[in-house]
């Protein structure tokens, strides 16, 4: 009984300690942000003073600042919640607050347990002259101005044990930053779902993409899905400035899973296995990926202290209900990764810059590949296989054939979408009636939803790819 009233009298504390803070386009850092009428300017504000269990309300205005330093961003959090008491981010209800960076990110995290709900993030790619980019890529600093992130959870510079983890961004927009989209980086436990992502990392030095992680750490060895990226749309994403460390183009992926094995016989740190992993001793400028100085310029030609070695990834990855179309790298991607569920999405006409194809596994190991819709752009390829390991591949519906991976249910044949336009969030990539791919999917991987929110099966069966009918 005494326990029991501990226990109680803790969560009642809990409860009354959570603070409601509130920030506004028309506050004031002098105010006390505890309501709408005496809300905050700023959001680093209110990231000085949250504490577990509390909610920040984010009203209507334009949030940026004129920081480009090291690290810089609009808003930098690096406050954690708890298990029980995860710190919330969350457009108020009704308003749409936009974030405007003009330094390295829009927001950055490398606190633990925060949830982004309903943030609009946009960069600057509409001021960037293409021939600018590529001119200040070849000068030894970097000007944040060509590489501005969006939301990136960064855990290259904490502890081992201090590493980002259960972190959700959900219902946001991410677009036009001249850097790449959604990225994690040495983190775990991350959920990117039912956001718009779109034209990201065009302008930036470092071959970035739409959403992306990188080097995950583990948390811990629980069985389940530690990332799960889902019912996003995700286009246009591409690069057009080389990669400095090759002087050639390349990722721009709509969504990719990069590098969570430590095996240095894998070679290639980038799909286009022109660059190749370098011993421990070499500087961070050399380090091991693509995005690994994707962000501030502290690494960037800096000799670095050796890094503690990653500990063994074991966690698993769900990639489901999303669309990717037209961006400049593959649809859907993973580089030398394990473990990966990518079930029930739709790509469509990728691979517009580098060539790559539609949907691949990548010296990756145990990736499961069903029911998705596979549509190449005209001369482009379905997929691949580069030294990869159990790949289960069934139940994908692609309109050419093609032997590199094929299973006994695919479907080779128009999916035949309602409306297909360059933004998929205005078009409609439905299936019209009489598709194949209707009712014809596999259930073996368990959704609940489709893209659209929708119970997955409604009909005698699952439908294949993002959309349930």
């Amino acid at each position: 009984m005494k326990q029991t009233l501990l226990l109680l009298l803790s969560l009642i504390s809990h409860f009354v300690s959570a603070t409601t803070w509130h920030v506004s386009g028309t506050g004031n850092d002098a105010n006390d942000g505890k309501t709408p009428q005496t809300a905050f300017r700023s959001l680093q504000k209110a990231a000085d003073l949250v504490e577990p269990g509390d909610v920040v309300l984010i009203g209507n205005g334009t949030y940026t600042n004129d920081d480009k330093g090291n690290g810089s961003a609009v808003l930098n959090i690096t406050r954690s919640g708890k298990a029980d008491a995860w710190i919330t981010w969350k457009a108020r209800p009704g308003h749409k607050p936009e974030i405007r960076p003009v330094g390295w990110c829009g927001i950055q995290i490398s606190g633990s347990y925060h949830i982004l709900d309903g943030l609009s993030v946009i960069g600057n790619n509409d001021s960037i002259v293409l021939l600018k980019a590529q001119e200040d890529a070849k000068k030894s600093t970097t000007d944040p101005y060509f590489n501005t992130n969006g939301i990136f959870f960064n855990g290259r510079n904490k502890k081992p044990d201090e590493k980002p983890h259960h972190l959700i961004v959900r219902n946001c927009v991410v677009g036009k930053c001249a850097g790449g989209g959604i990225i994690g980086i040495e983190m775990d436990y991350l959920t990117v779902e039912d956001c718009k992502v779109f034209e990201n990392a065009w302008f930036m030095r470092y071959g970035g993409s739409g959403i992306s992680t990188l080097n995950n750490w583990a948390f811990d060895d629980a069985p389940g899905y530690h990332i799960v990226i889902q019912r996003n749309f995700v286009w246009n994403n591409k690069t057009l400035v080389p990669w400095e460390r090759t002087g050639k183009l390349s990722d721009g992926n709509g969504i990719l899973l990069d590098v969570t094995d430590q095996n240095p016989a894998n070679g290639a740190t980038n799909p286009n296995a022109d660059a190749v992993v370098k011993p421990a001793s070499q500087t961070a400028a050399t380090a091991a990926s693509a995005e690994t100085t994707s962000v501030g310029a502290t690494s960037v030609g800096a000799t670095a202290p050796e890094k503690p070695r990653r500990p063994e990834w074991k966690g698993r990855a769900l990639i489901a209900n999303n669309v990717s179309a037209f961006n400049g790298g593959s649809g859907i991607h993973t580089f030398r990764t394990k473990h990966v569920d990518i079930i029930n999405n739709t790509t469509y006409w990728n691979g517009q810059i580098v060539g790559y194809q539609e949907l691949f596994p990548n010296r990756s190991d145990d990736v499961v590949i069903m029911n998705n819709i596979i549509v190449p752009r005209p001369g482009g390829a379905v997929t691949s296989n580069n030294k990869n390991t159990n790949i289960r591949w069934d139940y994908n519906v692609y309109p050419t054939a093609q032997n590199v991976f094929t299973g006994p249910n695919d479907i080779v044949a128009d999916p035949k979408f309602v409306d297909v336009q360059a933004d998929p969030t205005k078009g409609n990539f439905r299936l019209v009636k009489g598709s194949g791919a209707l009712n014809s999917g596999d259930t073996t991987v368990s959704l609940s939803t489709d893209i659209a929110g929708k119970s997955r099966p409604k009909g005698i069966g699952r439908d294949r790819g993002a959309f349930e009918q």
